[in-house]
């Protein structure tokens, strides 16, 4: 199927709303150099799943930072250590299931269907957005499920792309009673050591 070059992707229309940190200026005699990528395959080796596509390319892009100062990726190697995503994924998916074993829980983890939960991005509350990651599905097919900081008091789901629920949670597109930026203006900042 051929993709409709037509219709900006939600990482375009990101990109246009909040651009992306520019690289430091380079000397006058050097050539300016694309931010580094992510080395993705110690990543995912980690996790033991290939992360969704369009997740990579929105860290590629922006790197580590905060959206309107209020949704922050996880991303490899974060300069903020606790919230390289690896790190902050180690055990979230057995955390998650011994409280839920307990309280009112999401449907997928109401038997064991296989789900796991990764985080890929967590607001200055604590609330966080997760993929409802499955070993039988593709990586861009996965779920949303945005949790509240305890797990057990407030989860929401959202079928889309990860850059596509990012970008509707920041522009009022998607309305969320856990993830609410408030503003008016699509900002990032960009972390730095």
């Amino acid at each position: 199927m051929s993709q409709d070059h037509s219709t900006p992707s939600s990482l375009d229309r990101l990109t246009a709303l909040a651009p992306p940190p520019s690289p430091a200026e380079p000397p006058d005699w050097k050539e300016p150099e694309r931010a580094a990528a992510a080395d993705w395959a110690p990543v995912e080796a980690a996790l033991h799943r290939e992360l969704p596509p369009d997740y990579k390319e929105l860290v590629d892009t922006y790197g580590s930072g905060a959206f309107c100062g209020y949704i922050e990726l996880l991303v490899p190697a974060d300069v903020r250590k606790r919230y390289d995503i690896v790190e902050f994924n180690d055990g979230r998916s057995d955390f998650a299931a011994e409280i839920w074993e307990e309280d009112e829980k999401p449907h997928e983890f109401s038997a064991d269907l296989g789900y796991e939960l990764i985080a890929w991005a967590k607001t200055i509350d604590g609330d966080t957005l997760n993929w409802l990651a499955h070993a039988d599905q593709k990586p861009g097919t996965w779920r949303t499920l945005l949790a509240s900081r305890d797990l057990a008091e407030a989860w929401e789901h959202h079928d889309a792309p990860t850059t596509t629920v990012l970008l509707g949670l920041l522009t009022g597109e998607f309305t969320s009673d856990i993830v609410t930026p408030g503003l008016s203006t699509v900002t990032f900042q960009q972390y730095t050591t």
